[in-house]
């Protein structure tokens, strides 16, 4: 997702971003080609992978409204644990939304729902973003 979202992106950026050498990303680019995934390199002090322009993911499978549910799931998840994967997931949904809502931030009252819950009764969930 990361290389949909840059024009290129660095292996050294990749290999900070998910704690692996660089060679684990050189590695991964060589799957992606494998994969028939059109990625391409540039050269220089600003080159890097990317991912050509007429590639296309099909964003057809969720809507905005099931991304954005899936996100708010999530959220309610990573504020109960500090997993780094839970936390990869929700960047890379959120790079399936439009840009302006890639500023999407959720928030959730939790003692509201124990409560609602406790008496039996329906929640309300709005979402709050920041466009």
């Amino acid at each position: 997702m990361l290389l949909l979202e840059n024009d290129t992106i660095s292996a050294n950026s990749l290999a900070q971003r998910f704690s692996v050498s660089k060679r684990t990303i050189l590695r991964d680019m060589d799957s992606l080609i494998l994969a028939h995934i059109p990625i391409y390199t540039t050269r220089g002090p600003k080159g890097g992978f990317g991912i050509m322009d007429s590639y296309k993911f099909n964003k057809r499978l969720l809507t905005e409204f099931d991304i954005q549910n899936i996100l708010i799931a999530l959220s309610g998840l990573s504020e109960f644990t500090a997993d780094k994967e839970t936390a990869l997931t929700i960047d890379k949904l959120k790079s399936l939304l439009p840009n302006k809502m890639n500023n999407l931030k959720t928030l959730i009252d939790f003692e509201e729902i124990h409560e609602a819950l406790s008496a039996d009764k329906k929640v309300n969930i709005f979402c709050h973003s920041a466009f």
